[in-house]
């Protein structure tokens, strides 16, 4: 079995473009209304636009979240 796209939901497009870029190298290969394809299948989509479509609100996390102890 071979993995041919990821998607990754991004609240930055331009940003997240810039990392994945810069990080791995990836290119941008198509831009349509929310959507970014790069190189190697990873595909990026706007928050917004995976909101609207699927009637599904994200979960924001990242990895500077800090956990607290009790």
């Amino acid at each position: 079995m071979k993995l041919k796209n990821i998607l990754i939901v991004v609240d930055n497009i331009e940003e997240s473009v810039h990392f994945y870029n810069e990080l791995f190298g990836l290119n941008v290969i198509s831009r349509q209304e929310g959507n970014v394809i790069m190189s190697e299948g990873l595909v990026l989509q706007d928050a917004g636009i995976w909101k609207e479509s699927m009637q599904i609100q994200t979960i924001p996390y990242n990895n500077t979240l800090k956990f607290m102890r009790c």
